[in-house]
């Protein structure tokens, strides 16, 4: 077989699979598939928040918003600009943390709960050495409960699948 046979069998290859190409295509396009979208609804359902993320998230804010008015309160000290932001950067925290454990519960549920059981003690630790009083303790409890049951809530809906 010489260079010029070999050609001409290459170029008929590649022209039957240019046709083949072409006619999925023209199929594709007359059912009307937009394959695109397919892997879009896949990455927003992937990465959404999630609605328990998200009621969760503002039941903390007013949560550490009341704690810091509270906190205020009790110790004479201004509320103001500071105390608001912290508490904002708290709440994020926060809700970054419970979105993170949502999907490391839907990967593996039992990592995912160990990472939130962990992770719970230990800001209840940090809150603990920062903190000390009936305000904290009340907020650290109530903080936790409303952790727990959402990490038993994603655990519960990812063993029921």
């Amino acid at each position: 077989m010489d260079v010029q046979s070999a050609t001409i069998k290459l170029k008929h290859f590649d022209i039957k699979l240019f046709k083949q190409t072409i006619s999925k295509i023209i199929m594709a396009i007359k059912r009307d598939d937009n394959f695109e979208d397919d892997e879009e609804e896949k990455l927003q359902s992937k990465f959404s928040a999630g609605f328990p993320t998200v009621i969760f998230g503002i039941i903390f804010l007013i949560l550490t918003e009341t704690f810091f008015y509270l906190l205020s309160e009790k110790t004479s000290s201004q509320f103001g600009l500071t105390q608001i932001t912290f508490a904002l950067m708290l709440t994020i925290i926060i809700t970054l943390f419970l979105g993170w454990v949502r999907l490391i519960i839907r990967g593996n549920k039992y990592t995912g709960l160990f990472i939130g059981l962990l992770g719970t003690a230990a800001m209840v630790y940090a809150l603990r050495l920062k903190y000390q009083g009936i305000y904290t303790t009340i907020f650290a409890i109530i903080s936790s409960l409303l952790v727990l049951s959402y990490i038993i809530i994603q655990f519960v809906k990812v063993t029921k699948k």
